[in-house]
Formats: C-alpha cells, sequence, structure tokens
C-alpha cells in the first residue's frame, strides 16, 4: 500500500497517546498530528483511562512504566471495558510485560521508536 492511501486510511483516525516522557510524547504529537484527526495526550495510566471513557478513541499508543497507574494496570483496565480497541505498546522496558499481558496488546514497538514500522502496524489494525 503506498503511503499517501495509508494517510488517507489515518486520517480518521482517533488516538490516544499515553506517555510520560515529555520529549518521547513531543515528538509523537508532532508525527501523528500530520497524519490522524484527532490525538488525545495522556502522562499516565489514571489520566489516560479518564480521556478513553470521554473520548472513546479507535486506537490506543501506551508507555508501560509511567507514575499513578502503570501501562500493564491501564491495559488490562482497557480490557475489561472494551476488548476490541487495538492497543500498541511503545516500551525501553519490553521485559515489563508478561505473557498474559502481551495476549492483551496487539503489538509491541521498542524505544527508540522506528515510526514507518509503527505507522504500517496502525494502517494494518484499522
Amino acid at each position: 500500500m503506498a503511503l499517501n492511501e495509508i494517510k488517507a486510511d489515518l486520517k480518521k483516525l482517533d488516538i490516544l497517546i499515553v506517555e510520560d516522557g515529555k520529549d518521547i510524547i513531543n515528538i509523537m504529537h508532532r508525527t501523528f498530528k500530520m497524519v490522524v484527526n484527532n490525538i488525545d495526550l495522556a502522562s499516565n495510566g489514571s489520566e489516560a483511562l479518564l480521556h478513553y471513557k470521554k473520548n472513546k478513541p479507535d486506537l490506543i499508543l501506551t508507555d508501560i512504566r509511567m507514575p499513578h497507574m502503570d501501562g500493564n494496570e491501564f491495559i488490562k483496565k482497557i480490557r475489561q471495558i472494551d476488548s476490541k480497541i487495538p492497543i500498541i505498546v511503545i516500551t525501553a522496558y519490553e521485559e515489563d510485560l508478561k505473557d498474559e499481558d502481551r495476549k492483551l496488546v496487539n503489538a509491541i514497538f521498542p524505544k527508540p521508536i522506528n515510526f514507518i514500522s509503527l505507522i504500517n502496524k496502525i494502517d494494518e489494525l484499522i
């Protein structure tokens, strides 16, 4: 699929990005604001859960190690509410994901992020 076709598919998406690293969140926001309809940002799982309930995004990108509520707990809470929403984990600590946690997500990407691979995966999931 051509990149412009992928961008057309993504343009309809509302995504929730959950990340506590300011530099990473800025990079992700700048990258995705060019290709998706709406971006909702949260810096921890507790905040993200509130954003999810209010805005019902089409896709979630989340880190694992975060304050207040980590990504593992956030993912479990989301899955109790919505078993179908695509969830992609972006983490520098893949070892923090236990086997049962891995089954709850659609993909795992290591940091630093390969945005081309990530965008291709998002396109595949939607």
